[in-house]
């Protein structure tokens, strides 16, 4: 695609065991008219996943952090990234021919700042997602309507989520604030969107996604409660920092992970972040149908 500029595809991993090797090759064999890079960012893998990336015919940058976070690994990727536009993507993926071309489109042709392709599951292909919404409750919601043009959508995954270098920035990148892994991706599309950015899911293109079980790493309900309540205290209005509160209230070490984040950095952002939105959460959940 003429006059599309450099892409980096940043890969954060921890365990991964053979699928970062299975990703690369997929990724490495797609067809595409796109010019890219890629970083592999292994944040503390203890399985070997990464050892292979000596070998020369990679031709991958493999950074080494030390339990970061999918947050915090993300952000380390693209602080030494040299394209103008990011995409990340998770280590157990399988792409097909042209994906690049066609999710870089929507942002080339300024339809979009951050644009997610269709999200198959390795184990059942025919189940796609094409972005993300949130219930009643805050769940996690698959949209399944296969677009037919550029469609905007209230989420847009983290594994495989491509946004114009400068938006990143402008966004302060990923939440540094976030434990571990959970609603990094979802307050990172909140974020875009009071901030006057779009999110869209693009047509005609997906990947495939390995959906695992169980994660290689630990992940504690209360650090998904961290995350979720972090994102709240940041965002949401009152009404809603209280809803958050209500819905996680119950489980145990509850009150501590409350109190760290009241004394944390969280209303500082916060006052800078309210100064400068576009749009209040009124307007994100209106705009999008989300009762919550």
């Amino acid at each position: 695609m003429p006059g599309v500029p450099l892409v980096s595809i940043v890969i954060p991993c921890r365990n991964e065991g053979p699928y970062l090797q299975q990703t690369l090759r997929s990724l490495l064999m797609a067809k595409t008219g796109i010019s890219y890079e890629v970083i592999v960012v292994n944040d503390g893998s203890t399985d070997g996943c990464c050892d292979f990336l000596g070998a020369r015919d990679y031709g991958v940058t493999c950074l080494q952090s030390s339990g970061m976070g999918v947050s915090g690994a993300r952000n380390f990727g693209a602080g030494a990234a040299s394209g103008e536009i990011l995409c990340f993507c998770d280590a157990h993926l399988i792409f097909e021919d042209y994906w690049l071309d066609k999710l870089v489109a929507p942002i080339v042709h300024e339809e979009a700042e951050l644009v997610c392709p269709g999200i198959a599951s390795a184990a059942n292909p025919q189940a796609i997602g094409y972005g993300v919404t949130w219930d009643d409750k805050l769940n996690w919601q698959w949209l399944y309507r296969e677009p037919v043009k550029v469609t905007y959508v209230p989420l847009v995954p983290g594994a495989c989520l491509m946004v114009r270098r400068d938006v990143f920035k402008d966004l302060n990148g990923f939440e540094k604030g976030f434990h571990v892994f959970g609603y990094d991706d979802q307050e990172f599309s909140l974020k875009a969107w009071l901030f006057g950015y779009r999110a869209a899911v693009a047509p005609g293109v997906k990947i495939i996604h390995v959906f695992r079980q169980k994660s290689p790493y630990p992940v504690s309900w209360l650090d998904l409660v961290h995350n979720m309540l972090r994102m709240a205290f940041l965002h949401f209005n009152q009404k809603r920092i209280g809803k958050a509160i209500e819905a996680s209230k119950l489980h145990r070490g509850f009150g501590e992970t409350l109190a760290g984040l009241l004394f944390s950095d969280v209303w500082a952002i916060r006052r800078s972040y309210l100064a400068r939105r576009c749009y209040d959460d009124d307007w994100f959940m209106d705009h999008f149908g989300i009762n919550f």
